[in-house]
């Protein structure tokens, strides 16, 4: 017969039903033990031995929780949920809410452990189902996503208020900076050794323009819920302060929430999966490689939503609005000429010298890792004045107008020889003789194997960019007159005919 201890049974559930909301992880698995603990009194047997020497005694019996039961245990006593758009969630992990860290975690080490706590003899063959059960009661909520609020190692910043609130599971964050927010700290100068905003003033050749795209991006790079729709490059060949400006954001958002993908590897079929759970993605020494695809990287940078593959595991869709920023001695020249791929960039000269005597290494080593230094900086991050774009220094706007010119072989082409000739000034101009003008350009210029598909649109489109009047091409014939003028450069029988031209209208 089975004999339930009731005073034992009570005493637990009173206990138990007096506990105090959760704050920590360690009050989450001790109430998940005492669950446990509960479940073991409500479920345990005393049964009568009726067989053998110990006929007559009686012997306790606990039995092992199902998959049922852990699950609705940890249901009740977690906070589950999917992060994503939309209502299939097949293939979107699941993740639980961290109480130490106050963010979501989708680690199976902690799932684990979390169904360890609750009976130690639950099969670790088990986990996995218990997970799968989970699964079936959570429902898809959308990431965190007001760009008002800064999740920060010690809470959430409100921008609008300035004030410190605490985590909660009711914001659906992933990642966070690792410095405290402090409310007016003081600017440490180590001595009058260093002092940060002569430093940032210098890196950027003392142009005040600069200096508050400086401070822009850095507001930028610590919200990961917000995205102004660019992507920053630093750009200076040597020693120039770029790769020291990047060691201060991430000794400010801390290394494990930065990743570190250069332009070339968001092409990479299982690379996009390293940006999870980051702030922010700062990729150092870029190089000039060929940028076959940009789409995955421009959807980041605007927010959209791209595909997420890792390996042995199923695909799913999020949106991430985590900033990029890169840095090198080159820039990558990018299969895509269109407006869109230049409208995302801001790329930010480096022209200071601190090789020699003028450099040092404390600056990096030292200074820039100041927990004070840096608390001092997030504040002032997030006590500028509020903008809606990013400023536009008039060096900046010149280093993108250059790499235009450089990665576009038909602008460059026009700017160089077809608007110096006034050959945009005729009424029409054959196209087969601007492409033999064109290749003869590319050989000159050491370019090979180019490729001239489109080139036609892209002539037109330049033209029309860059004139008052309207470039389009249509098929027709050159009169006489117009035969005599391109007679120098051509043959008149292909001029007679038929063809398409270049029509200034």
């Amino acid at each position: 017969m089975a004999i339930i201890d009731s005073n034992v049974l009570i005493q637990l559930d009173t206990e138990f039903k007096q506990s105090k909301p959760i704050t920590t992880m360690k009050e989450l698995f001790s109430a998940l033990y005492e669950a446990g603990e509960l479940w073991r009194a409500e479920n345990k047997e005393i049964k009568e031995i009726t067989r053998g020497d110990r006929k007559g005694e009686t012997e306790e019996k606990i039995p092992v929780p199902t998959i049922e039961d852990v699950a609705k245990a940890l249901r009740q006593y977690c906070h589950f949920t999917f992060i994503g758009i939309g209502r299939t969630t097949d293939k979107s992990p699941l993740y639980v809410f961290d109480y130490d860290t106050g963010l979501y975690s989708d680690s199976a080490d902690l799932f684990n452990q979390l169904c360890h706590t609750f009976d130690t003899r639950v099969h670790p063959k088990t986990w996995d189902s218990i997970k799968k059960v989970v699964r079936l009661k959570t429902k898809m909520r959308p990431t965190f996503s007001d760009p008002t609020l800064i999740p920060v190692n010690n809470g959430v910043v409100n921008l609008e208020t300035k004030e410190l609130m605490p985590f909660s599971p009711n914001y659906v964050i992933t990642a966070k900076i690792s410095t405290d927010y402090q409310v007016n700290p003081v600017k440490p100068l180590f001595d009058s050794k260093f002092d940060f905003d002569n430093w940032l003033s210098e890196i950027a050749c003392h142009d005040d323009e600069v200096i508050t795209l400086l401070w822009q991006i850095m507001n930028e790079a610590i919200n990961p819920n917000h995205t102004r729709g660019k992507m920053a490059i630093l750009y200076g060949e040597g020693n120039n302060g770029k790769g020291t400006f990047q060691s201060l954001l991430i000794n400010l958002i801390g290394l494990s929430n930065v990743s570190a993908l250069k332009p070339d590897q968001f092409m990479e079929k299982f690379k996009l999966s390293s940006l999870i759970g980051k702030v922010c993605n700062i990729g150092d020494d870029i190089s000039s490689k060929y940028l076959d695809e940009v789409s995955d990287l421009m959807s980041i940078v605007t927010g959209d939503t791209i595909t997420i593959e890792e390996k042995h595991l199923p695909s799913y869709e999020v949106s991430l609005k985590l900033f990029c920023l890169f840095s090198g001695n080159a820039l990558p020249n990018a299969r895509n000429k269109s407006q869109g791929w230049y409208r995302r960039l801001c790329i930010v000269p480096f022209n200071a010298d601190f090789n020699g005597s003028k450099e040092i290494p404390e600056i990096k080593n030292i200074y820039l890792k100041d927990r004070q230094l840096l608390e001092w900086v997030l504040w002032k991050i997030i006590n500028i004045e509020p903008f809606e774009k990013f400023i536009e220094p008039s060096v900046v706007t010149k280093t993108l107008d250059n790499y235009k010119k450089d990665n576009d072989f038909v602008l460059s082409w026009v700017i160089d020889v077809y608007l110096p000739s006034k050959w945009d000034e005729y009424a029409k101009f054959p196209l087969f003789l601007a492409k033999e003008k064109m290749e003869e350009y590319l050989k000159d210029s050491g370019i090979e194997h180019a490729n001239m598909y489109g080139f036609g649109n892209r002539l037109v489109s330049h033209l029309t960019s860059m004139n008052d009047a309207t470039f389009t091409l249509k098929v027709g014939r050159l009169n006489s007159e117009e035969v005599a003028i391109f007679d120098d450069y051509f043959n008149k029988d292909r001029l007679k005919k038929s063809q398409r031209l270049i029509i200034r209208e």
